[in-house]
């Protein structure tokens, strides 16, 4: 079956990971995509490549050349989409920046993803991973940490020090967040004929991850009642770990499914919302779980939390997940054969799509497809020679009905809104509804109402919403909303053209669908937390919701492939993610195994001592705190001269990173971030959420404005910056209080009800 994208062409320069994997993602779900390998290969090579550069044609030019850029802008020329992620200007200086290859090709999308934007005054600094989570906060302090716990603290010998992660998260979500903007580009040009020029810069892709703390920088850090009680993983008897949510109810079922419940009531420990709050019963609680959990091995406590119908994971190893029957069966983990390593597991889909499967296809290798590539270089573009012509955003027109809880649905109902849609997010009225954070966030830009949907008159208000909308999203448990006919197979009896999205902690594919979960789950059982407590070390979350945040950037993604399939042929269709699949997907530039595998693997520093990848990439402390120094391969040289003078010719290798650490330890990060700079060397001081908060300069782009938080109060949120077409006003009102517009939907569609079945369809 042919993909949602089918028959759209796209051009990838990228290089490294945030490019190639934009353009991956659109491969997946049928895009033609020719990826563009300079002389000499990927920049990130061997099994990163295997990766990245699935199901893509690929060709070898050389851009230092007039002949190869004239074939690069005969490609670009018969594109749909152009992706690149060079520093700002680089492309432009060959004719192929995004005002140039617009201008030939009115109707090209053309994506940028720098480190920095463009209009930004750190725009030349080379922005390697490590430099652009220095500059978001992506390092946090051991003390700030949401999973930090005693333990932890006694691990370390500077509780203040960042911690560092190997994962390229700042590259996989703009790559997300990139893939949304591209398709949403692609839905505005069959109707109005336009293009557009995007740019989605790493660093305020970050921002995207650490929104949540900036809106709500007291959700976690050093105070004594956080993080929560019992929010972590626990060792049990067979020296494995348990992560269970830390809600008072699910940590009763467990009590209660263990025989032990009797025994805490005994002990005054009966009211555990107490431990939520109060400091001293919090640490009681927490000692004497830690020490019921030691009791028995880990697969017991899974497997009796399961049967209770709560949520809790077996903390699992990288290789485990790889072997998983759940992961292999939801085609979360897949096996390709490589033309290089032979069979290989790593990671695969990312969004289940019913009527457009995604598919995951080998990699060819560099230059493999050049004569096919040049042979059809020529044939016309497929942009849209018609349309209204009207500079409008991408989903206007568009009705969405949001029922979700917590992070990940609410951020694709935001991000929707965000693009134009009209959202009205439905929540539940319970007072443990756990309706989750309510703020700019994840709400702001939509109306919300509180519905019941045990309450036939309030289901019958839902119902009467979706048959007047476009897309649904939900982010219930497999099976929860079935129960209130709000089921995709019970719907699309009634609406063939809906387009579905449903959001979960686990696939809705294979034999774990049923499980319930959420973040720390999620990190869990697919190994992401052993990733960063070190082989042998405790596992600990990454600093950020990056799984609910990744899930929700991909509920929206879905959402518009689904409106742009629809555009194209009427139907809908049942589209799904998962917080699983988005943890896989953080994981894939070093998640493999095969027999060819074990020796080809990029070095994954973790665990609490990491620093970084080699001493000319790495955190190190300045005199007034930490830096992350980042210097290129052809930059070594200018590196030794500007620290040691009068011995840069030695050969500093088994001390080199110590050396260095001594010399940037008699100065200010300030001082070396200038000094070294002017050399075209990377020192980029870590930053707190405080500093990004308050950064004038994305303040001055409209990427985080100043308005009300979820507690009512005056405080940094994300805006949404400056994008190629007009911003509805009201995406960047505060949603007011959860609720606030109940009366107003129910009026709205119990009208409509009444007066027979009444829809937007929005049809480009």
């Amino acid at each position: 079956m042919p993909g949602a994208l089918d028959g759209v062409r796209v051009i990838d320069f990228g290089q490294y990971i945030a490019g190639p994997l934009v353009a991956e993602l659109l491969a997946q779900n049928g895009a033609d995509v020719v990826h563009i390998d300079p002389p000499g290969g990927p920049r990130l090579t061997g099994l990163p490549d295997a990766y990245l550069n699935r199901g893509k044609r690929r060709i070898m030019l050389d851009l230092h050349t007039e002949e190869d850029v004239d074939t690069a802008h005969r490609l670009c020329a018969s594109a749909d989409v152009v992706v690149e992620n060079f520093r700002p200007g680089v492309m432009a200086r060959l004719g192929l920046g995004g005002a140039d290859l617009t201008g030939a090709n009115p109707g090209l999308v053309h994506c940028s993803l720098p480190g920095f934007a463009a209009t930004d005054p750190r725009s030349a600094l080379p922005a390697w991973e490590g430099v652009v989570l220095s500059a978001t906060a992506g390092y946090r302090r051991v003390r700030e940490h949401w999973d930090w716990k005693a333990r932890v603290l006694n691990e370390v010998d500077d509780p203040s020090r960042p911690l560092f992660t190997a994962l390229p998260i700042a590259s996989n979500t703009a790559a997300l967040l990139g893939a949304l903007r591209i398709v949403s580009a692609l839905y505005r040009r069959e109707r109005t004929g336009r293009g557009a020029v995007l740019e989605v810069p790493l660093a305020e892709a970050m921002l995207e991850v650490v929104g949540f703390h900036l809106e709500m920088p007291d959700f976690v850090g050093p105070r004594e009642d956080l993080p929560k009680a019992f929010l972590g993983s626990f060792r049990c008897s067979d020296g494995g770990y348990l992560d269970q949510v830390p809600y008072p109810r699910s940590v009763r079922k467990l009590l209660e499914a263990a025989g032990e419940w009797d025994a805490w009531c005994a002990a005054g420990l009966s009211d555990l919302t107490r431990a939520f709050f109060d400091p001293e019963v919090k640490h009681v609680a927490e000692r004497r779980f830690t020490d019921l959990v030691r009791t028995r091995p880990a697969a017991y406590w899974e497997n009796l939390v399961q049967e209770q119908g709560s949520a809790a994971a077996r903390v699992r190893t990288p290789q485990e997940w790889l072997n998983n029957e759940h992961a292999r069966e939801s085609r979360t983990v897949v096996d390709l054969e490589d033309p290089e390593f032979g069979r290989l597991s790593m990671a695969g889909i990312v969004l289940d799509l019913g009527e457009t499967p995604t598919r995951v296809v080998p990699r060819s290798l560099p230059d493999g497809d050049a004569d096919d590539v040049l042979a059809v270089q020529d044939r016309p573009a497929r942009t849209a020679a018609t349309g209204t012509g009207r500079a409008e955003a991408p989903l206007a027109g568009v009705s969405v009905v949001e029922v979700s809880q917590v992070v990940a649905g609410p951020i694709a109902g935001r991000l929707l809104a965000d693009l134009g849609a009209d959202v009205v997010k439905i929540a539940n009225p319970a007072p443990d509804g756990n309706n989750g954070f309510h703020g700019s966030y994840t709400n702001r830009g939509k109306q919300t109402a509180l519905l019941d949907v045990q309450d036939p008159d309030d289901v019958a208000t839902v119902r009467a919403a979706v048959a007047a909308s476009d897309v649904l999203l939900q982010n219930y448990a497999y099976g929860a909303i079935e129960r209130y006919g709000l089921g995709y197979e019970e719907l699309r009896n009634e609406r063939r053209d809906l387009v579905y999205v449903s959001m979960g902690a686990y696939s809705r594919s294979g034999p774990w669908r049923h499980r319930r979960g959420h973040e720390n789950q999620a990190v869990a059982v697919t190994g992401l937390s052993s990733r960063y407590g070190g082989e042998d070390g405790w596992p600990m979350y990454q600093p950020y919701l990056i799984c609910d945040v990744g899930t929700g950037i991909m509920g929206a993604f879905g959402a518009v492939l689904g409106l742009y399939h629809r555009a194209r042929t009427g139907t809908g269709q049942h589209i799904s993610t998962s917080l699983t699949h988005l943890a896989t997907l953080h994981q894939g530039t070093y998640l493999f195994a095969g027999d060819d595998a074990a020796d080809a693997r990029l070095p994954e520093p973790s665990g609490l001592d990491a620093r970084g990848w080699s001493p000319l990439q790495r955190l190190y402390r300045a005199a007034d705190g930490w830096l992350f120094l980042a210097v290129g391969p052809d930059q070594r040289p200018a590196l030794l001269e500007a620290l040691f003078v009068d011995d840069a010719g030695e050969d500093l290798v088994d001390d080199l990173g110590d050396r260095i650490s001594a010399v940037l330890r008699q100065h200010t990060r300030s001082h070396w971030a200038a000094f070294l700079g002017s050399r075209g060397i990377a020192a980029q001081p870590v930053r707190d959420i405080g500093d990004v908060a308050n950064d004038p300069v994305w303040h001055d782009r409209g990427v985080l404005r100043h308005s009300l938080n979820g507690e009512g109060k005056i405080s940094p949120v994300l805006g949404v910056g400056s994008p190629p077409w007009p911003v509805p006003e009201h995406v960047l009102d505060h949603p007011g209080p959860l609720g606030a517009h109940t009366a107003t939907v129910r009026r709205r569609y119990l009208d409509a009800a009444s007066i027979g079945r009444q829809t937007s369809h929005a049809q480009p």
